[in-house]
């Protein structure tokens, strides 16, 4: 289960730069690292959030595994320029267990693939 996030985009942008990423084709996102009420579905793929470097964290895609549980998309995945998050409090609390600081915010999501 999980937590339904949205995804902000550059309104004035003609070009996507996720290169097809989930950010662009989806308006929201399921967060299944975070406890909520919520499945990921096919208009509502799932993600993980994570700390990418100390002090900064990032959304990445997840991949199913067999056993049923998410994981990261082992592909290396960069910044496509748009960032999600969502005014429900379980959001800004994860974020904050991860940082170890308070946080209310959007995140970058990284889901451009290249190769």
């Amino acid at each position: 289960m999980g937590l339904i996030i949205n995804v902000y985009r550059n309104a004035g942008r003609d070009q996507d730069c996720s290169l097809g990423g989930v950010s662009s084709q989806y308006t929201e996102l399921t967060v299944v690292n975070i406890d909520g009420p919520f499945e990921p579905k096919s208009n509502r793929p799932a993600v993980i959030l994570e700390m990418h470097v100390p002090g900064c964290l990032r959304i990445v895609p997840a991949v199913q595994a067999e056993d049923g549980t998410y994981k990261v998309d082992p592909r290396w995945a960069m910044m496509g320029g748009n960032y999600a998050g969502t005014s429900d409090s379980r959001f800004s609390e994860a974020c904050e267990k991860l940082l170890g600081h308070r946080f209310y915010g959007a995140v970058a999501v990284h889901d451009r693939y290249e190769g």
